[in-house]
């Protein structure tokens, strides 16, 4: 796997084998970024069901302030650490953790842009919907993106946490949310 944009461009991020890891694709990869785009300078990037780590670093090479990864397999935790330390990403934090359990300990509005990705038959989009918005660590003027089977479409509003955009790449869907206060303020209603 290779990065595609930014610092680290074509720089490889390697993962263990026999582990059962769902990278997010290329073409995907792609359009999340170009979606996102100046946003990510500087921002602050959390990265749920991190897997390979690959978003993360690539919001880092992109430009991120600093990364919190969060993991529950030790393996991929580990080359994650690994990959990381070679990159020279030193404002990255890697943590070992259920998702739902390392939601409720960070602090309100840490981060600007969290991107979730759950293993697409596990049906936890849902519930990292209303832990995002329950904990309320997205910043107002942050992002949450899940990326989820197309055919298994998320709310489209969860509390303060309304979809503005969905984009659809073969079987793979993002959808994008932000804080009903801050997608009005813009005039976007």
């Amino acid at each position: 796997m290779r990065i595609t944009g930014g610092g680290a461009r074509g720089r490889r991020v390697s993962a263990p084998e026999g582990l059962e890891v769902r990278p997010t694709g290329v073409k995907v990869r792609q359009a999340f970024f170009n979606i996102l785009g100046v946003e990510l300078k500087g921002c602050r990037f959390l990265d749920l069901f991190a897997g390979t780590g690959l978003m993360g670093i690539e919001a880092m090479s992109r430009g991120a302030a600093c990364l919190v990864a969060v993991e529950e397999q030790r393996k991929l935790v580990q080359a994650i650490q690994l990959n990381v330390i070679q990159l020279d990403f030193h404002a990255a934090q890697i943590l070992c953790d259920d998702v739902r359990k390392a939601l409720a300990r960070f602090e309100p509005e840490r981060f600007d842009i969290i991107f979730a990705d759950p293993p697409y038959k596990s049906g936890l989009g849902e519930p990292v919907l209303e832990l995002v918005n329950r904990h309320k660590v997205l910043s107002a003027p942050g992002v949450l993106v899940i990326e989820h089977l197309k055919s298994i479409p998320l709310s489209k509003q969860h509390g303060r946490l309304a979809l503005v955009d969905s984009r659809s790449y073969g079987q793979t869907a993002l959808s994008f949310y932000r804080h009903v206060e801050s997608f009005t303020a813009t005039g976007h209603e």
